[in-house]
C-alpha cells in the first residue's frame, strides 16, 4: 500500500500543531482594572461565575489569554443559575487608513 504525503510533511510537528489548536487561552474580562475570568462568549452576551464578580456596566475588555479581542458595551446582565450573564455590543475598529484612501481619491476625481 502506497502512502502519499505532502512535501515538507513532518509527522512531530503536525501533532504539536493538532495539540495546540485543542488548547486555548482563558478568556477573561477585564473592568475597572480587574480581570475575571469567562465561562463562554457569543456574538451578543458573554458569562462569567456570579460568585466572584460585581455586576459590570459600562466598557469592559475582553482578552484570550494577553490577547485583546473586543471592547464591549455592556446593555444588561441576568442571572442564570450559578452564572451571570451580561449582553453587550462589540464596538467597531475603524480602518483610517482606509479612509484616507478614499477622500484622496474623491479629491483627485474633482
Amino acid at each position: 500500500m502506497d502512502i502519499f504525503l505532502p512535501e515538507g510533511f513532518e509527522p512531530g510537528r503536525a501533532r504539536a500543531s493538532v495539540g495546540r489548536m485543542s488548547r486555548s487561552a482563558p478568556l477573561s474580562v477585564k473592568a475597572g482594572g480587574i480581570s475575571y475570568p469567562v465561562v463562554w462568549i457569543s456574538a451578543t452576551e458573554f458569562s462569567v461565575t456570579s460568585g466572584n464578580v460585581p455586576a459590570l456596566d459600562g466598557v469592559v475588555d475582553l482578552y484570550r489569554g494577553a490577547m485583546h479581542l473586543h471592547q464591549c458595551l455592556i446593555t444588561g446582565h441576568a442571572l442564570r443559575g450559578a452564572e451571570q450573564v451580561f449582553r453587550v455590543k462589540h464596538a467597531t475598529s475603524y480602518d483610517y487608513t482606509a479612509s484616507g484612501e478614499t477622500e484622496g481619491s474623491a479629491q483627485a476625481a474633482v
